[in-house]
């Protein structure tokens, strides 16, 4: 018969841990039976992606309206960036702070550590399970390029033209021949139509080429790309600090470059388990601290991102760094007849769960 008494880690964690990170050490194949091993802290990843927009002006933007009814035609060159979205996890690292040191001994039953990436305890006597992880969103964004650019339909009558204006006029009037074109074929209303259903195809895609190159002249040219930016963030204390500054004209700028706007990410502690209880004895005075196999009671947080006061990202996870540390006998991992195991969570340092053999 066994008996389990579990304990589950506060909130939820996007996991980061997998069962080829998880390293296997046994204690009796150390010289001094012994093992270090470190407890894991919380830091926030804040992932922002944007979208940097390049326009270029048309030669003949000007003209947009007078010969083709365009009233929205940039008129010079622009670049333009905006934050499309901005998520927040959690992840874990080793704590260099809270690293310990257990000597078990050769004159017993030496147990076996399990120990995940940078050495943060994961189990003892019992290998923790795979957890999977989530899979990151790739953003793509790049805006059609026409087979035909504008440079290509600058034709000797256009570039004989005495004047800008004039130019434009032709430049125009050329577009609706394409179009006239197009509708005829479409129509039906010519001498030649294209032998099959392929030739058409090309024919009409040849024919939007070419009124998208003339189009460039007058409307310009836009071009989008993705942009996608991590920032780390290490929650010690409550605070508000700026994560990042993001400006509509440079884009991602550096925390003290006052051209962008800031983006702050803010801590709020919301179950605080720093305080270690103090334990008593029946004469009321304080036991000395306990030591063995070290673990973590965490405490809990909200991370929030905001900008000009707008929340744009926030959550709330269990925090190691806001816990306290307590213990488990060594002893129990090493009896003969009935040694415990035990399973830690590598993003909390919580006890996940504590068995032993009846």
């Amino acid at each position: 018969m066994k008996r389990h008494i579990a304990f589950f880690a506060l909130g939820l964690m996007i996991a980061t841990l997998s069962a080829q990170q998880v390293t296997r050490v046994h204690v009796g194949d150390n010289q001094n039976y012994g093992i270090t091993y470190s407890l894991p802290a919380t830091l926030v990843r804040v992932t922002a992606d944007a979208t940097c927009t390049t326009v270029r002006a048309g030669i003949y933007a000007p003209y947009a309206e007078k010969y083709l009814g365009v009233k929205d035609a940039p008129m010079e060159d622009m670049v333009t960036w905006t934050i499309t979205s901005v998520d927040i996890k959690a992840e874990s690292e080793a704590d260099t702070t809270r690293t310990f040191h257990v000597n078990f001994g050769e004159k017993v039953v030496a147990p076996t550590f399990y120990l995940a990436p940078g050495g943060v305890l994961a189990g003892i006597n019992r290998e923790p399970e795979a957890i999977g992880h989530k899979c990151e969103k790739v953003v793509m964004a790049n805006a059609d390029t026409p087979a035909v650019h504008a440079v290509d339909v600058m034709n000797e009558e256009l570039l004989k033209a005495g004047s800008k204006s004039k130019q434009a006029e032709i430049a125009a009037r050329q577009i609706f021949r394409i179009r006239e074109s197009r509708l005829n074929i479409l129509t039906g209303d010519v001498d030649n139509l294209p032998a099959d259903g392929a030739s058409f195809q090309l024919v009409l895609e040849n024919l939007a080429a070419q009124e998208a190159a003339y189009m460039e002249l007058f409307t310009g040219t836009s071009s989008t790309t993705a942009v996608h930016r991590d920032f780390v963030y290490r929650p010690t204390a409550e605070g508000n600090d700026v994560l990042f500054r993001f400006s509509r004209h440079f884009g991602f700028v550096a925390a003290d470059d006052l051209s962008g706007e800031p983006y702050r990410i803010g801590v709020t502690v919301t179950d605080d388990k720093r305080n270690v209880p103090v334990l008593t004895d029946a004469k009321g005075k304080a036991k000395p601290q306990a030591s063995g196999v070290a673990y973590i009671v965490p405490g809990r947080a909200q991370v929030t991102v905001s900008h000009k006061g707008n929340r744009v990202a926030q959550g709330e996870w269990a925090m190691p760094q806001f816990g306290h540390v307590e213990y488990l006998l060594p002893t129990q991992f090493t009896d003969k007849k009935k040694p415990a195991s035990a399973l830690f969570d590598p993003l909390t340092g919580a006890l996940q769960l504590f068995q032993t053999e009846n």
